[in-house]
């Protein structure tokens, strides 16, 4: 073999390498955002999404959430399993000892239906249940309580995407179901840098409607790891509502 053949041996290996790094999966995150993407976690990859966050309302009363985490597990192509729960403070008032607990745990499978292309929107599906049984007792469930939404996302351009959502909660107590609707914006700043608006609606019949607003950034740190900062707004009630969260998704594998 001549020095040309080696040359061109070693062209192929490093066009080779490089292609295959640029296919490595890269961080892609269910948080921040109120609002689920289609997008699912490639096979037999591990994501653990975690943080914190403080919510306020008028009477005192505030939750500061002292741990957020969401774990997503790639099980086929098109479908991720998905394990999630919050670690609280409540404070009902002034007065009034702190509650300190879990909520319930949630299990959940996303499924992709279908890629975007051109005009046409990807499309999956998020059905996820609370558990009677795992979290603090005074605030679970009496019975599996299920949620259903379909999620859609679209790219408008390099730089600006949209994403909505559609979906049902329902209320085992009060024998009730929510309608839950979202639409987001969501604009890449560079490679590493975007921010996002979302606007999240809970259609209530007995309870009554709630109207909220999350804004908010990202910054993929690595491949593996993106931070993020976000707060929320509800605009029927300014200055009597509102909600920060901050943190971080590591892909761990």
């Amino acid at each position: 073999m001549n020095k040309l053949h080696y040359l061109i041996v070693a062209l192929v290996l490093v066009c080779g390498l490089c292609h295959a790094q640029n296919e490595l999966p890269t961080v892609s995150a269910d948080r921040p955002g109120a609002l689920t993407s289609p997008e699912v976690m490639p096979r037999f990859k591990v994501q653990w999404e975690t943080g914190m966050g403080f919510e306020s309302t008028k009477g005192g009363s505030n939750i500061f959430v002292l741990n957020n985490t969401l774990v997503r597990f790639g099980l086929f192509e098109n479908a991720e399993v998905r394990l999630g729960a919050n670690v609280l403070r409540l404070n009902e008032g002034q007065g009034m000892a702190p509650k300190y607990g879990m909520t319930p745990l949630t299990f959940g499978i996303k499924v992709k239906f279908f890629e975007g292309k051109g005009i046409l929107p990807s499309v999956g599906m998020l059905a996820e249940v609370k558990s009677p049984h795992i979290g603090t007792k005074d605030w679970l469930p009496t019975q599996l309580t299920p949620t259903l939404h379909l999620v859609f996302s679209h790219t408008v351009t390099k730089w600006l995407g949209i994403g909505y959502n559609v979906g049902t909660e329902w209320e085992i107590e009060s024998g009730t179901a929510d309608t839950y609707l979202g639409f987001g914006l969501y604009f890449t700043i560079s490679e590493q840098i975007g921010t996002f608006l979302e606007t999240y609606n809970y259609i209530r019949p007995k309870e009554g409607n709630q109207y909220l607003t999350q804004f908010g950034f990202s910054w993929l740190v690595s491949r593996r790891v993106q931070l993020d900062l976000a707060a929320d707004l509800d605009f029927q009630k300014l200055g009597k509502f509102y909600a920060i969260s901050w943190g971080v998704a590591w892909l761990i594998n």
